[in-house]
Formats: C-alpha cells, structure tokens, sequence
C-alpha cells in the first residue's frame, strides 16, 4: 500500500500524472532521457537551484532577512527588536501559530521546508543520473555531482536546524516508493550531513575545486565567474560545523566522543583552508566581509547579493529603518542593550552584567554616562548608537556635519522628529519604523541613505568564514581537552583559536580569569561568538538553541538606552544621560520549550502517518 507523502514533500517530489516530474517547464518539450544525456541540459535543471525563487538560497541567513514581512532571524530573539510592531514580536512572544506557513509552505514569505525538499530532489535526480550525461569532462561532472552532494546535505541541514531531526532523503522519490518517512534524531541528521559533505569534497578534489578562485596575490584571486557555488573547503567547513551541532547539548547522543569527532573535524577544515590561502582579512577590512566588496579571502563560501538595489525598498525593509532607509515601510533592526552589553571594553572586561560593570567602573575602564568609549571596536563596525560616525550620511536628518573630519557624528535622542530617535512608547506603532531601543543595526550598512547612489554597495552574506571556523574549533576543542587543548593534526590550541578572531580587530587576549577551564572559556567562547557572528544568523537557530541556554536567554527583561539631552558636567561628560530601561511590554520576548523547533502547519503534518509534528506554539 503506498504511504500518505506530507503535502509539503509531494507537491515537490511528485506530480500527479507520473514518476517523472522534473522541475522543468513542460513547454520546453523535454523528456528525462533529454535532460539527463545532454550536458547543457543537464547543468540547466541543476543550477536551476541557485537562480530559482524556492532556491537554495532561501536557506541563507540574510535572504531571510530581506522579506517583506519585516522580519529578521534576530528579531526573534533577546538581542534585537524591531521598530514596527508586526508578525516579529508576536512570534518573539510565544505565539507563532498561522505564522508557521511562512516558513513552511507559503511562496510568498520564505517557504524554506517547501524550498529544501524540492532542492533535495533534484540534487538525488542529479545524483542517480550523472553517469548517463554524454560528451562531458570528467572533471565537470565530478564538480556538478560535488555540488550536489554539499547542497542535497545543506538542505537537510538548514531543515534540522530550524525544524529537528528529518527523514534524510538519498533518493528522489517516485510516485509508487513506499516509504514511511520517519524522522531521524537531530544527531542522526546531521551526521547524515556530515557523510554527504565528505562525499562532496572527495568530489571537489577530483574536480580540481577545493578552492574555486586563484590564491591570494595571483591572477583570478576572488573573481572566479562561479564563487557563488560550493567548493571542497567549505564542504569540509560545513561537515566541521554539522558536527558542532551533533555535538551540541540539545543533540548530542554520545558524549564526549560526540565533542571528539567535532574536534577533529573542525582542526582539519581549518588545515585544508588554511592550505589553501584562506585567512581572516585585516581588522581594517572586517566589514568588507558583509559590504563593499562581492568577496573577501575570509570568505570560505558566501552568497553575494550584488549592489542592484537601494535601501529605499522592501528588500531591505526589515534590516534598515526608516531613518537610515528613508522607506515608509521599513521597520529596522534594533539591537538591544542586551546585546550592547556584550561588547567588552577595549581591556577585555566583560560588561553583561551590573557586577560586571561594577567591576570595570571601578578599573577605570567604563563609564554608565560615556559606555560607548573604549570599547570592542566591533560595537561601531556593528550598532549605530548615540555619538556614531557615519560617513556617507546625508544632510537633513538632524544629524549635524563635522567637516573637519567630513563626517556626520550621530546624535540619538528622544525626539518626535525625523531622526535617530526613540520615543518609548509614544511612536510603538505598526507602521513607524524608529527603534525602541535607542540603536540600529550598522553591520550590513555603508552609511547611505534612501535611494541617492551613495546607499548602493555589495552586499555579500558570509555562509561560513574564517572567523567562524576558528571559533567553532575553540569550541569543540574547549570541550574536549579544555583551553589549552588542540585536535585535528593543529598545534593551534582552544584559547589561541579564540584569541586569533579577537586579535584581528585589535582586542586583547581573552583575560587570564577566565582561561584556567573549561567552563570559565566556554562562557567567553560563546560571548565572542555573539560579538563576532552578530547579526549572521547565528544567535537564533544555532546558538542559543543547541547550547540549551534560550529560556534564559528569551525570558530575561529586554533593555534599551533612554537619552536625554543635558549640559555637559563632570557627571554628564558627553551631554547626555544615559539611562537603561526596560523596551516596552508588547516588545518582550518570551520562552516556551516548543521554540526550540519551528512547527509544520498541522493540516499539512497530519496527512503524513507516521509523521510526528513539532508542537504548533
């Protein structure tokens, strides 16, 4: 008897007249044997999947981000909120309910099950056909069943990580396949994962593509017409970080053994990529890794989003506000004092909590009425805050112009005017876009406003870089052996690997407190993700979820900065009063252990038999 299919996973794997439903329009009058025989064909129905609106890319981070419904993957959690009051704080608070089909099986949100399962498909029908392709190289072909590999293995990825454990599909399924597709575990999955990212490397290098570019410093370095696609580094990158997760408290199955095999996963892709010329850029070019340029040597695998749009537009609606995009829809995000706090002083203390900045203030290090000097330079790189230089900002925005340093300081007060203003509570609307919080984001920003010429840049999401590998491998490796630990054939210990990321942008050595453990690094490791990867994707469905750490993380009291204006005084240096307080009520987040997974609808869920949905929250 055949087994009920899930709708979200026939309407993809099936059509309703027969086994051999391509994803090809049939008014191109091509059967499977045309398409799977003839070369260009058969790169055609594959690279479909890069360029197609339900591509792979609808499991990147920040095309998520660019979506109409104003929303973010930070926004859901404690460390962002959003300056309109839409479908974001509802699902931050508890409640995703008929939201779940914007994830799951509505084109027009950012139907990523929907997307990935179509994906799988067609990776598995590439997969099985490869060998009758006709009068190709072998080393294309070796590179097209490589890429299908990674990309068959990113989709089951990128649906564990936002939904559990799945069925892990190595075939594509025909309309009389009997199959019961039961659910794996999330460990499962992911070695699962892990498996197929070998197989593509092992792939890539028969093809000649473990790096896709030239080295640095010769002809073709970061140019290559196909740097979008995959390559043999980042597969062995993504098997290191498939097993991170494994690893991970919410999945582990095996103990330390499962912190082992992350270990040395992660010391060999850091090898092979570092092999082959990758490297973190200067701290003088960190934000090159998210604007201004396509690519970067840091980048290991990322997905340039080009420059053909300005921020006047829906697209980066839910990124940008409305003072820095000039769009009445925008909404924008707003990081919180929170996620503030996180950013240490330029000595290395932590200031998260009030003992924490107790113990600063009384070092001489930080100041609550000046808290934005001698900080992580990565504060300015990363939040637009009361005093920020941005330089390409224009004229008539309240922003008054320096020009002996050609620069507009930006000045963040409470205001019901047009500008980098909060108002706390007064302009808590569904239609205004101005933060709660008193900052915005400045990670993905060049500075430019509306639609002039000066807001058009690269914009380039970075899938896996360096800096992560790095991290992911002081994690691992903490785990295992503690900070003074290395795996993988790496003399490169736990505490350096960390060190190595915080150098770069000109931060000290994490301090000699906090390196005597496992524990005491474990808790700077996680911190200098949070600083580093802000606003990548990473806090949300990796992070604070694998780790276990979201009740508490989603049920603490979200804080803003209030700024008023005042006369400078020794208690006021900057004329300003800082104050922390809490953001609105209606901005909160909340927890429930049903958030660790995002649900199918349950009228799509239950058409499947042995199909056990993620609780509907």
């Amino acid at each position: 008897m055949k087994k009920a299919i899930i709708s979200i996973l026939s309407t993809l794997t099936l059509s309703v007249s027969g086994c051999n439903y391509l994803d090809i329009n049939p008014e191109m009058g091509l059967d499977e044997d045309q398409v799977f025989t003839v070369w260009d064909n058969f790169k055609s129905y594959y690279y479909n999947i890069y360029t197609t609106p339900t591509g792979i890319h609808c499991a990147y981070p920040l095309y998520l981000d660019m979506n109409a419904r104003r929303y973010t993957w930070y926004q859901f959690t404690d460390l962002s909120d959003a300056g309109r009051l839409l479908r974001c704080q509802q699902i931050k608070s508890g409640t995703m309910g008929e939201n779940a089909a914007e994830f799951t099986t509505s084109t027009a949100g950012r139907a990523i099950s929907y997307s990935m399962f179509r994906i799988i498909r067609v990776c598995n029908k590439c997969i099985e056909n490869i060998g009758r392709v006709q009068n190709v190289k072998q080393e294309n072909k070796d590179d097209l069943l490589g890429q299908a590999y990674f990309v068959r293995a990113y989709a089951h990825f990128t649906l564990c990580r936002i939904f559990g454990g799945m069925p892990y599909l190595d075939k594509a399924l025909d309309e009389n396949d009997e199959w019961d597709m039961a659910r794996l575990t999330a460990w499962e999955t992911y070695s699962r994962c892990a498996e197929d990212f070998d197989r593509a490397y092992e792939c890539f290098v028969s093809a000649g593509k473990v790096r896709r570019d030239a080295a640095p410093g010769t002809e073709g370095h970061l140019t290559s017409s196909d740097m979008a696609y995959p390559n043999g580094v980042a597969a062995k990158a993504m098997k290191a970080r498939a097993l991170l997760y494994a690893a991970s408290k919410l999945n582990n199955l095996h103990g330390q053994s499962d912190w082992e095999d992350a270990a040395e996963a992660c010391g060999k892709a850091i090898r092979i990529a570092e092999e082959y010329g990758y490297d973190l850029v200067p701290g003088s070019e960190w934000s090159s890794n998210f604007w201004g340029a396509a690519y970067t040597n840091e980048h290991i695998w990322a997905w340039n989003y080009g420059s053909g749009s300005y921020y006047q537009t829906d697209v980066w609606s839910a990124v940008f506000a409305y003072p820095q995009a000039n769009f009445s829809k925008s909404s924008g995000e707003c990081p919180t004092q929170n996620c503030v706090d996180l950013f240490e002083t330029v000595w290395g203390d932590p200031l998260e909590t009030e003992a924490e900045r107790q113990e600063a203030i009384a070092q001489g290090h930080y100041d609550e009425q000046d808290p934005y000097s001698n900080r992580d330079p990565r504060l300015d790189l990363t939040v637009v805050h009361d005093g920020s230089v941005v330089s390409m900002c224009p004229t008539g925005i309240n922003i008054h112009y320096d020009p002996s340093t050609g620069t507009y300081p930006m000045t963040v007060i409470n205001s019901q005017s047009r500008q980098f203003g909060i108002a706390w509570g007064s302009m808590d609307s569904k239609s205004t876009g101005y933060s709660n919080t008193g900052y915005y984001i400045n990670k993905w920003w060049n500075g430019g406003y509306g639609s002039g010429t000066a807001s058009r840049t690269e914009h380039t999401d970075p899938l896996i870089r360096m800096a992560e590998l790095y991290l992911n491998y002081a994690e691992a490796v903490n785990e295992v052996s503690g900070p003074q630990g290395t795996a993988g054939g790496l003399s490169l210990t736990a505490l350096e690997a960390v060190n190595k990321v915080r150098n770069r942008i000109g931060m000290p050595d994490v301090l000699d407190k906090f390196t005597g453990s496992a524990p005491l690094l474990r808790e700077r490791i996680r911190n200098e993700r949070c600083v580093e990867l802000a606003f990548e994707g990473h806090h949300y469905y990796h992070d604070i979820r694998r780790w276990k750490i979201a009740p508490q993380t989603m049920s603490q009291t979200l804080t803003g900065m209030y700024i008023e204006k005042v006369p400078v005084s020794d208690e006021y240096p900057c004329g300003r009063r800082y104050v922390r307080q809490p953001i609105p009520n209606n901005r909160q987040s909340n927890w429930k252990n049903a958030m660790y997974y995002l649900p199918f609808p349950a009228a799509e869920a239950n058409k499947m038999k042995n199909f056990v949905n993620n609780e509907l929250w």
